[in-house]
């Protein structure tokens, strides 16, 4: 469960994040080995967690870019613009064969 503690002006001061007895010990655990508080460590594992996320993700799509790239080089943009084009074309074409005169 995530909670906000707000102010006397109501302004969002921080949030608290509850978790189970057993994750609560696993966390305990690990932060007396690394001679930290439980909650230091529970931020720096998100933080490097979402941060992890959000790298992933990066990565993935420049992945996804280079072989989109590869697969389309031969291609010069005029040609792809013109694909792009006709295909419009053949769409509204579709489109208005299938409208009741």
């Amino acid at each position: 469960m995530l909670e906000c503690t707000y102010d006397k002006r109501g302004e969002m001061m921080m949030y608290h994040i509850s978790v189970s007895s057993q994750v609560y010990d696993l966390l305990k655990q690990r932060a007396q080995q690394s001679q930290t508080s439980p909650d230091r460590l529970a931020e720096q594992v998100l933080r490097l967690h979402l941060s992890a996320d959000q790298e992933n993700w990066h990565q993935e799509f420049e992945l996804l870019l280079a072989k989109v790239r590869a697969r389309t080089f031969h291609f010069n943009s005029d040609e792809i613009e013109a694909d792009i084009i006709a295909a419009g074309e053949e769409v509204k074409e579709i489109r208005r064969a299938r409208r009741p005169a």
